[in-house]
């Protein structure tokens, strides 16, 4: 594979997960920049609340350039206490929002979960969530519908 072929096949990836946004929230193909920023204002939210190293291990199963997007930022020292409940995540999907008003947090919050459990191992997914508290961690199953229990099911099944 040639630098320039393998360069491409990580924006195609990154890309990939763009288009899901895009869907996912609803938009046209002319919004991707709102879709990327929301990508990665969800992104945040959810990183800015994990230990330390579940960041690592969650970013990690993320595409390589979609990594640099959730890695931005980011500093070992930052709190992941700040954000206790479901208003909290919410109003940190929103803070990162504030250039684009018309993104509802909880929709981008949302697709970016979805894009998660479609495309992370469901052992860390359920890592994920039981770093959370229970508030936020009921937030993601009310936003994910079913698909938690799922994982939560076959993952036991298989381990």
């Amino acid at each position: 594979m040639t630098r320039s072929s393998l360069f491409d096949s990580h924006v195609e990836s990154a890309s990939g997960w763009v288009d899901q946004m895009i869907e996912g929230l609803d938009l046209s193909p002319a919004d991707r920049p709102r879709a990327l920023h929301a990508l990665r204002a969800g992104l945040h939210a959810i990183r800015d609340r994990l230990p330390a190293a579940e960041v690592v291990d969650l970013g990690a199963q993320l595409p390589t350039l979609i990594r640099g997007l959730y890695y931005e930022g980011w500093a070992l020292a930052n709190d992941p206490t700040r954000i206790r409940s479901r208003a909290a995540m919410i109003a940190r999907v929103e803070e990162e929002l504030r250039r684009d008003p018309r993104l509802d947090p909880v929709d981008v919050l949302r697709a970016v979960i979805h894009l998660l459990v479609e495309h992370v191992s469901p052992g860390e997914i359920l890592d994920v969530v039981a770093t959370l508290p229970r508030s936020i961690a009921s937030l993601w199953q009310d936003l994910t519908g079913h698909a938690l229990e799922t994982i939560g099911t076959n993952h036991q099944r298989s381990g």
